[in-house]
């Protein structure tokens, strides 16, 4: 068939250019210069439905938007019937006829199938892939009504017979009223059933099972997925699509994880047409953007003429290349719902630039340290690099921390400017002593009762469209918890704060476009800089064992979280949860629990509830995150290796890229050089020290920890971590402890995490504590809750059981102090690290008045 001319010019005012394909005339579009990019539409669409795109790229690019045989100003062969495997046969013919070498795809709805196997038939061709609301190799949860609509009777009604698919595509498939102009360009093509039966044609041919001829088509997308993967990727996706909804667009980041990803709340199926200025400025900023993919086993590289060599640089050079892509999301909770607020990048560079021209305002100054008491959320991204673009510091201290050690921080950072909640202010005004050095302050809320700017009133400044950067060598600061030690300001350098960034990257598999759930908040700024989605959990970081792990499990598989950094404890109780309800969580791809030693039993469970990812149980602290990594598998394949003296450490895998570790004999003072040291042979406990780009160099205002806590080498330096442990012939490392928790009686160093796993292996205890009593080494025993020894009885049986463990291992043989304690003190943080000092000194109170079993609190 043969169709008049277009009526509608000024909605459609391209040449039509025509070419023989397997025998019948295609019809396309071939407007503009430069690189080509190849738009392949799907059904009941035709190329019409890419005329915005095409007038914007044109200026910049060849456009080439074809129409499939029997779909727009194509031929119309009646009585012939196209698969996909036809199509995609026009498409290669079009691209050989006209010697096409080199171009990037954009494809919507079944265009995204055909257009992706064009690709994998020609991947030494393809540049860059673009999709619109589209399904690859997942069929099964398409909507019911598709369905029916693929279904011969039903079928040919609803798409041949009636106009009724077109409809639903015009109205329903579009979240804002299309005029009607537009409505008959894109039925002009469609008009008598004859036309329609291609309409038909595409439905029919949805693979719903293994035996429709297509679904080989789709294993053939399947196979190439992972060599197409390695293209850039852009996925533009209206949510309010009926068709195509969420879950397909769950399974096509699976396919492709480090793609960037648009999501457009208020578009649906036809998403340019519903934000057309958005997908347009989003196709052009990713075809033109200096694309950076990632790489396999590549080495960290800090060359600063190659990459930007700040937090606040990076997190810049992400905004510019994923606007639109989600920075952060933050769930609220009312009831059994849950409603998400999502910013993108660059709403969220604005919103930067307002808080900077603010503060600015204010007297922010280069240099100045700004303490930060926010909570975590979009506000404290914007406003802690609204504070580097200045090149002042941020300072973080924990929000668990005691108070009397958060009394000693605020001595240590003599803070000129202060940001912080409503709460956090009237410490401000209770301790102005601390405060006295501020120039001004901040209520990091949109109203306060305290005096002083508030949020609201950093909002009214402008933003500006590129960002200052004003270099610090200092990025941050975060204290310490003080839940081993009294807690101190550790320095992040810039270099250091970019090696981490590569480390997250390049080690753990942590990709831009991912989405993360930081059960550590300070992690979020990390991931803004490096194109990862932070997802705001609903927790209180004082209190995190509060968090409902229903809801976390929800948000998870609502947002298809990828990755998660957090407590053993947090996610043991987030695994429990998935266990006891017998379900896992695919999407994640990495689970990292560190802030204390993680038994074998914590890493099995979240495995299990992981499924598809792997669990790390990365080593470090503070000063120096991570050192070393070391996956589930590792960890429940191969047994503990002893030390010499017999204990058998918690490996914590080998160190990562970039860091030395080192096992040295242990010294109580400080070490000025490293010449001076004694290194250990394999199976010996010593102490672990650590030097490279990701340790840091100093503490705040604290030379008397420096001294202790460094070691000179050269014009380098080693870190002493302050634990103990051992290496392997391989250079795994196995932790025994924090050297403060060291009990030393009748000549022998008992340490605390192979002594506590010998205990914590009874059925009935939740965990144990080595402490010291009287200079003896004791053990204090939190029982599980169903188990606690109500009588006399049942306390010395349970304590007849454990002098049993202890007198069967060479290693705690002399031990036989054992105290019952309902509910151990622990930092707020992890609720995992104990407070031994804490235990020990009630240890030795029961055991002066010679009490047994004690309920405390």
């Amino acid at each position: 068939m043969k169709f008049e001319k277009f009526p509608y010019k000024d909605l459609y005012p391209f040449e039509s250019h025509y070419c023989n394909v397997g025998g019948y005339k295609m019809h396309y579009v071939d407007e503009g210069q430069g690189p080509l990019v190849i738009l392949v539409h799907g059904n009941p669409t035709w190329s019409f439905y890419y005329r915005e795109v095409i007038k914007k790229l044109r200026t910049q690019f060849r456009v080439i938007a074809p129409d499939h045989i029997g779909c727009g100003l194509s031929e119309h062969p009646y009585g012939r019937h196209f698969k996909a495997a036809d199509r995609v046969t026009h498409l290669q013919n079009l691209v050989d006829s006209l010697g096409l070498k080199s171009f990037s795809l954009i494809m919507h709805d079944w265009g995204g199938s055909i257009g992706t196997t064009l690709a994998v038939r020609n991947l030494e061709r393809i540049d860059r892939l673009i999709y619109l609301n589209t399904t690859l190799t997942e069929t099964e949860s398409l909507p019911w009504f598709i369905k029916i609509s693929s279904k011969p009777f039903i079928g040919k009604f609803l798409t041949k017979t009636t106009k009724t698919f077109l409809r639903l595509t015009t109205n329903v498939g579009a979240a804002t009223k299309l005029p009607k102009r537009v409505k008959k360009g894109y039925f002009f093509p469609y008009r008598t059933a004859k036309d329609r039966s291609f309409v038909w044609d595409f439905v029919h041919d949805i693979p719903f099972n293994m035996d429709h001829p297509t679904y080989s088509g789709m294993m053939e997308i399947s196979r190439g997925v992972p060599e197409l993967s390695k293209k850039p990727i852009q996925i533009i996706w209206g949510l309010k699509d009926p068709c195509f909804h969420q879950e397909i667009l769950t399974q096509l980041m699976r396919l492709f994880p480090a793609a960037r990803v648009l999501e457009i709340p208020t578009a649906s199926h036809l998403v340019v047409e519903d934000a057309t200025d958005l997908v347009n400025e989003t196709i052009e900023n990713f075809l033109t953007a200096q694309i950076e993919l990632p790489s396999q086993n590549a080495p960290i590289a800090l060359d600063p003429k190659e990459i930007a060599n700040t937090l606040y640089g990076r997190f810049v050079l992400e905004a510019s290349k994923r606007p639109f892509q989600d920075a952060a999301i933050v769930p609220s909770v009312w009831g059994n719902n849950i409603s998400y607020h999502h910013i993108n990048y660059s709403d969220i560079k604005s919103l930067v630039a307002r808080y900077h021209r603010g503060l600015c305002t204010l007297g922010l100054r280069s240099g100045d340290k700004v303490l930060f008491l926010v909570k975590p959320g979009i506000d404290f991204l914007a406003l802690a690099f609204a504070v580097m673009a200045e090149g002042a510091v941020p300072i973080f201290i924990d929000p668990g921390i005691d108070r009397k050690y958060l009394i000693q921080a605020l001595g240590d950072i003599k803070a000129d400017v202060f940001i912080g909640t409503q709460k956090a202010h009237f410490l401000r005004i209770l301790k102005k002593d601390l405060f006295s050095s501020l120039r001004f302050h901040v209520i990091a809320n949109e109203w306060g009762v305290t005096g002083g700017p508030t949020l609201s009133v950093l909002k009214r400044f402008a933003s500006t469209p590129e960002l200052p950067a004003k270099y610090s060598n200092i990025g941050m600061v975060a204290f310490t918890s003080g839940a081993t030690g009294v807690p101190k300001g550790v320095i992040f350098t810039q270099e250091m704060l970019i090696a981490q960034l590569f480390v997250f990257r390049e080690e753990f598999g942590i990709l831009p476009g991912g989405k993360d759930l930081p059960l550590l908040p300070m992690f979020s700024l990390f991931q803004l800089a490096n194109g990862v989605t932070s997802v705001f959990p609903p927790l209180d970081p004082s209190e995190p064992l509060a968090l409902d792990p229903s809801k976390v499990v929800r948000i998870i598989k609502d947002l298809s979280i990828s990755y998660s950094f957090g407590s053993p404890t947090l996610w043991r109780k987030i695994a429990e949860y998935c266990q006891r309800i017998r379900i896992t969580l695919p999407t994640m791809r990495g689970v990292f629990m560190a802030g204390a030693a993680v038994p074998p039993s914590v890493v099995k469970i979240v495995k299990e509830a992981t499924s598809n990812g792997d669990v790390f149980t990365p080593y470090g602290a503070t000063e120096a995150l991570p050192v070393t990594k070391a996956p589930a598998d590792d960890l429940l394949r191969d047994a503990p290796k002893e030390a010499r003296s017999g204990e058998k450490g918690a490996y914590v895998g080998k160190p990562i890229i970039g860091i030395k570790l080192r096992i040295i004999a242990e010294e109580s003072g400080a070490i000025p050089e490293i010449s001076s040291v004694k290194y250990l042979s394999p199976y010996e406990i010593g102490e672990i020290i650590v030097s490279g780009p990701t340790v840091s160099p100093a503490y705040l205002n604290r030379p008397d920890a420096d001294a202790i806590g460094k070691i000179k080498d050269g014009q380098g330096f080693w870190h002493r971590m302050g634990d103990m442990g051992y290496l392997d012939e391989a250079g795994g490392l196995y932790y025994c402890g924090r050297k403060s928790h060291i009990v030393r009686s009748e000549g022998r160093d008992f340490h605390s995490v192979p002594i506590e796993e010998l205990f914590n292996m009874h059925p009935r205890v939740a965990r144990s504590a080595l402490v010291s009593v009287a200079g003896n080494p004791a053990i204090v025993i939190e029982p599980i809750s169903s188990c606690w020894p109500e009588k006399e009885e049942d306390a010395r049986q349970f304590k007849d059981e454990l002098k049993f463990i202890a007198s069967s291992n060479e290693i705690c043989k002399n031990i036989n102090k054992f105290f019952f304690h309902p509910s151990f003190p622990v930092d707020r943080r992890h609720n995992a690290k104990i407070y031994r000092d804490k235990l020990g000194e009630w240890a030795l109170s029961i055991d002066k008045a010679s009490r047994r079993i004690i309920h405390a609190g």
